[in-house]
C-alpha cells in the first residue's frame, strides 16, 4: 500500500505508527506542504481537500482522514476490540480526538514551534489553549482510572491521541499538571514497534 504524508504531520505519524505495530509493509510518499505538494493535481485527485495523510491500498482503494485510516487498517487486529461496548468506547475517543483535541494541540504547535509566529497570534493561542486544556483535563481524568485511554488494553484510540498530546509542549502547554497523561505517554512509547515522528 502507499501512504502520503509529510515529515512533521502528527496525523501521518498515527498511520505510520499503526502500520509499524501491525508489521504491515508500505511505500511512503513524503509531501513538502510548504512547497505546495498537496495542491498538485495528482494529489488533489486522491484528496480534493489537499491534506495528508492519504492511504492507497493495493487494490486502488483510496482513504483519507487519519482516524478512518486507523479503523480500516486495524480491522481484525488486537488494536480494535471486537465486542460492541469496547469497540464503541474506542470510537468515542476517536471522535474526541478529532473534535475536542486535534485542532487545539496541532495549531498551537504550528504557530509556536514550526512557523514561529506566536507573538502575532497571542489571542488565537489563548483561545485554542483554553479548549486544549479542557481536552487534557478530560484525558487526565480518564487515565487516572485506566492504563490506556479506552480501558486497560492498548488500542488505536491511544495511537490516535498520542502524537499531538506528546507534542503539546511545542504549542506552549505544560504537562506538569497531568501526571496520568505523562505516565500514559511513556507507556505508549514502550509499545512494541513504536516509532518516533522522524523515523525515516
Amino acid at each position: 500500500m502507499d501512504i502520503y504524508d509529510s515529515r512533521l504531520s502528527g496525523n501521518g505519524w498515527k498511520v505510520r505508527l499503526l502500520l509499524s505495530q501491525l508489521g504491515l509493509p508500505y511505500r511512503r510518499h513524503i509531501l513538502n506542504l510548504a512547497d505546495g505538494d498537496a495542491r498538485k493535481r495528482e494529489f488533489i485527485q486522491l484528496n480534493p481537500l489537499a491534506r495528508v495523510p492519504v492511504l492507497v491500498a493495493d487494490d486502488g482503494f483510496v482513504l483519507t482522514e487519519s482516524n478512518a485510516i486507523l479503523l480500516y487498517l486495524a480491522e481484525g487486529s488486537r488494536l480494535l476490540p471486537r465486542t460492541a461496548p469496547d469497540r464503541q468506547r474506542v470510537t468515542e475517543w476517536l471522535f474526541f480526538e478529532q473534535f475536542d483535541h486535534l485542532r487545539f494541540m496541532a495549531r498551537p504547535r504550528y504557530l509556536v514551534s514550526i512557523a514561529k509566529v506566536a507573538d502575532k497570534h497571542r489571542e488565537e493561542l489563548d483561545y485554542l489553549r483554553g479548549f486544549g486544556t479542557k481536552a487534557l483535563d478530560a484525558m487526565e481524568r480518564r487515565l487516572a482510572q485506566s492504563k490506556f485511554i479506552a480501558g486497560d488494553v492498548y488500542t488505536i484510540a491511544d495511537i490516535s491521541l498520542f502524537p499531538y498530546t506528546s507534542m503539546a509542549e511545542m504549542g506552549g502547554y505544560s504537562l506538569a499538571a497531568y501526571p496520568a497523561v505523562r505516565v500514559w505517554l511513556a507507556e505508549v512509547e514502550r509499545q512494541h514497534r513504536f516509532i518516533p515522528l522522524i523515523s525515516q
